[in-house]
């Protein structure tokens, strides 16, 4: 997909922008120093409190095609991993299932450290994709909030800095990071009935990946506290779903950032063509 602008380069999303013509259209876009205020001016009205300000400083729209881009990038990297991890979550189930019904025909002790190193070094590395990945999304995510303050200043219903610590304050993040994102949404969109037929991705991204979170750590914690063979056999087979769940949210979470990136990517371009198309 080309960039609808410049036609030279590559765009994030269908019917989009590349990240140098979004920069430069945002440019265009931000307003210039005004003039000194006359002594005698009446004063401006009092500016609404926090997160309505909308002359807060960093209320500045800017282009968020980067930090989809990346975002996009790491959360496929989970994916990878994740499948890594099934991979070797299946080799570690089948050398635990046959331990269990007795068949010790293909049991082999160098055989065993290998599985089990191969199946710990992939938990591993799905630790450091996942970390990478939250960081990634979550610069991106106050990127789009940050725009969306500036596109509907009145319809952001949570503080700026909940776009952060929503993600990692208990029992807050829990519904705080989706009601942060329909508002985020629903700002962005150039036709607000589009935007709420659509927001069904807004819902679908954060259940499921909140689902995959919890099943995540119900089957950690069980594979932890594995005590007979059974039991960690059991716990493998949890594992591995729990992973395979997780390349299913990181899929979802991609389509998720795309959209909304390019929600934006329409509505900087209806900005810039006039008040009439805005």
């Amino acid at each position: 997909m080309l960039c609808k602008r410049c036609g030279k380069n590559q765009a994030l999303v269908e019917d989009g922008l590349c990240s140098r013509c979004a920069a430069a259209v945002v440019a265009e876009l931000t307003p210039a120093p005004g003039p000194e205020p006359v002594a005698d001016a009446p004063l401006p009205p009092r500016a609404p409190s926090a997160p309505y300000d909308p002359g807060a400083r960093w209320a500045l729209l800017r282009s968020p095609n980067g930090l989809a881009t990346l975002a996009v990038a790491l959360l496929c990297l989970v994916a990878a991993s994740d499948l890594a991890s099934v991979l070797a979550g299946i080799g570690e189930y089948r050398f635990l299932a046959d331990a269990a019904t007795g068949d010790w025909s293909r049991l082999d002790s160098a055989d065993a450290r290998r599985v089990d190193e191969l199946y710990v070094w992939s938990g591993r590395i799905q630790l450091l994709a996942l970390a990478a990945s939250a960081a990634g999304f979550i610069a991106w995510f106050l990127r789009v909030r940050d725009n969306a303050h500036v596109f509907l200043p009145s319809g952001q219903s949570k503080a700026r800095a909940w776009a952060i610590f929503g993600f990692f304050v208990p029992v807050v993040s829990l519904w705080f990071p989706r009601r942060i994102a329909l508002d985020t949404w629903h700002a962005s969109a150039a036709e607000p009935e589009l935007g709420r037929g659509r927001a069904w991705m807004v819902d679908l991204w954060w259940f499921l990946w909140l689902g995959d979170l919890l099943i995540g750590r119900f089957a950690a914690n069980m594979y932890d506290s594995a005590e007979t063979l059974e039991e960690t056999t059991s716990a493998t087979g949890l594992v591995i779903f729990a992973d395979s769940l997780d390349i299913v949210a990181a899929g979802v979470a991609v389509a998720f950032v795309r959209t909304l990136t390019g929600l934006q990517n329409q509505r900087v371009q209806a900005r810039s063509a006039g008040p009439a198309a805005a």
